[in-house]
């Protein structure tokens, strides 16, 4: 996803955003998912026939919702675009580290099994499990999509992009990219207390998407990361 276009200007003040409109981002992201799951919803959930088309809509105006916040931050507090504030482009020759998010997840998999075996975790996913075996045809591409692409673009520019980013300019590098790491698992354990054991699996998707976001300058190599992690999942559930 490079920047179309001659790259704007740098600004001869440093850019004026920080670790609260990455917080920002991503609470707005999320009142924008829930928002679009809204027409679904009959009587307290969403009825079965429509969960497929329901979760990639959530997530197409989650990750809209945070790319618009972090857009207009980078206009009013940045250098003017989320490639030049917050490293947002896709080069075709990082694809090859969706084979490492996909080693990463093979590797969480395995040290975590035992965890899985013990805790019968399987038999308490069946609702991720149930909205994939659901899904056929076009639902279904629709949300490996969704899971595959569309979230890693919106996960990572908040969390590599404008937290990682935020943190490097108050801390050390290495404690930038713990803390931006293990914000990152949290946050998704907090969402669904189902899934705390993998908060491990998740913390080294982190380290690793973050130490790439750092030596790159860019979130491409960690997009393609997050997209092999996610692929993982999406093919234990298909």
């Amino acid at each position: 996803m490079d920047g179309a276009g001659t790259a704007p200007a740098p600004r001869t003040t440093p850019p004026r955003w920080g670790i609260s409109d990455a917080v920002v981002a991503w609470v707005v992201s999320l009142v924008g998912g829930a928002f679009a799951l809204a027409p679904f919803v009959e009587g307290e959930s969403v009825p079965r026939r429509d969960e497929a088309i329901a979760t990639f809509v959530g997530l197409v105006f989650q990750t809209g919702a945070a790319v618009a916040v972090l857009a207009f931050v980078a206009t009013r507090k940045g250098c003017g675009s989320l490639t030049a504030d917050f490293g947002l482009r896709f080069r075709p020759r990082d694809l090859t580290w969706v084979l490492g998010g996909l080693l990463v997840g093979g590797l969480a998999t395995t040290l975590l099994w035992p965890i899985i075996e013990l805790g019968d975790i399987n038999e308490k996913s069946q609702d991720v499990r149930r909205i994939f075996d659901d899904a056929t045809g076009l639902e279904l591409g629709l949300l490996i999509l969704g899971v595959t692409v569309i979230a890693p673009i919106g996960e990572e520019l908040v969390f590599r992009g404008a937290l990682l980013r935020g943190l490097q300019r108050r801390y050390a590098v290495g404690v930038a990219i713990a803390g931006s790491a293990l914000a990152f698992a949290l946050v998704h354990v907090f969402l669904d207390l189902g899934t705390a054991f993998g908060l491990p699996a998740l913390v080294l998707l982190g380290l690793i998407s973050a130490w790439r976001a750092v030596k790159t300058r860019s979130l491409s190599q960690s997009i393609a990361l997050h997209a092999g992690f996610n692929l993982l999942v999406v093919l234990a559930r298909i």
